[in-house]
């Protein structure tokens, strides 16, 4: 079985070229990699991997696919579009929708896993694992363990995650649904999570799904504290209309609170560590219903000399050139 990843990205490089040799070296066959800022300083570095299919999202690019409404303002739009440009492209057997800070893991062999899938017309999901910051300074992009997705009863998920229950949707502050992959041609159509295909009246319905025992999707909801804050800022700043479609409430709520307890920067990094800090007390409360999982995810010993520098110094000076803007508003 021949599978892939396709994402969209506006991330520093080093992050996105270690998830596309990270997937190049663990099995994938090809990753796409659609550029959402076609000036991307990246492109040439990323274009130069063999097995990385880059496309730069310009007006060019759009006019082709859009010829009379060009970029959507909604990044889960854009998304949707060049995963699924990508699915119509490929000659893969298998194409998986995932993003920049989400890598996946397996437990056992993907592609025999894939092989084994009978139904054509059903998703293979991949359950979400979302890392948690060392009770330390974080040394390296990828430092920490991992919280499990759970569907605990109200009262449990209280005592299990705190006051932070009401920012969370499956035991998550960003998505419990996963990310889901494709067999390709099979007339399925990727969506950000989840995949549809057309009913009996023409319309996109949820396509069935299997949930994955071989692979796990890691996800790093912000790189560092510094990524954490610019991608809530991100959020807030879109116009309303865009925020109503891609933030649910949980998500909202969440950033909302970081804005509130955020005045200045070392407040920021007080909220960041509050959220998601992986401390004695939370430790225990995740372990009680077991929901903590050891990874050890360290790209650096997969991909060796290959490797880009996943200093948390070298990450935040790159997201701090990429959005010039950051140093006005964290500074205020």
């Amino acid at each position: 079985m021949r599978w892939g990843t396709v994402l969209t990205a506006n991330e520093p490089a080093a992050l996105v070229e270690t998830n596309v040799r990270w997937h190049l070296a663990t099995g994938a066959s090809l990753v796409f990699v659609f550029l959402d800022d076609p000036d991307d300083p990246a492109a040439d570095r990323l274009s130069a991997i063999p097995g990385c299919v880059v496309r730069r999202c310009d007006e060019g690019y759009w006019r082709v696919l859009r010829p009379h409404k060009g970029r959507p303002a909604s990044q889960m739009r854009r998304q949707t579009i060049n995963a699924n440009w990508a699915q119509n492209q490929c000659d893969l057997d298998w194409l998986f929708h995932i993003d920049a800070d989400e890598f996946i893991w397996q437990d056992s062999d993907l592609a025999a896993e894939l092989a084994a899938h009978d139904d054509p017309q059903s998703e293979l999901n991949l359950p979400v694992f979302e890392r948690l910051f060392p009770d330390r300074p974080q040394a390296t992009l990828f430092d920490g363990q991992f919280r499990a997705t759970s569907d605990l009863a109200d009262k449990e998920a209280e005592t299990a995650f705190g006051p932070f229950t009401c920012f969370m949707k499956r035991g998550q502050y960003s998505h419990g649904a996963g990310k889901s992959g494709v067999q390709v041609g099979a007339g399925l159509r990727l969506g950000v999570h989840n995949a549809t295909r057309k009913g009996s009246e023409g319309r996109q319905r949820r396509a069935g799904k299997r949930v994955s025992t071989a692979a796990r999707l890691l996800h790093f909801d912000g790189i560092t504290p510094l990524h954490w804050l610019a991608k809530a800022l991100r959020y807030r700043q879109s116009p309303p209309e865009v925020q109503a479609a891609i933030l649910q409430p949980h998500r909202a709520a969440q950033i909302e609170w970081l804005l509130d307890n955020a005045a200045n920067p070392e407040q920021a990094l007080k909220a960041h560590h509050a959220l998601f800090g992986l401390s004695a007390a939370r430790r225990t409360q995740l372990a009680r219903f077991d929901l903590l999982r050891e990874v050890p995810f360290d790209p650096a010993l997969v991909l060796g000399t290959a490797c880009p520098d996943l200093s948390v110094e070298g990450f935040d000076a790159d997201l701090m050139r990429r959005n010039p803007e950051l140093a006005g508003v964290i500074g205020a």
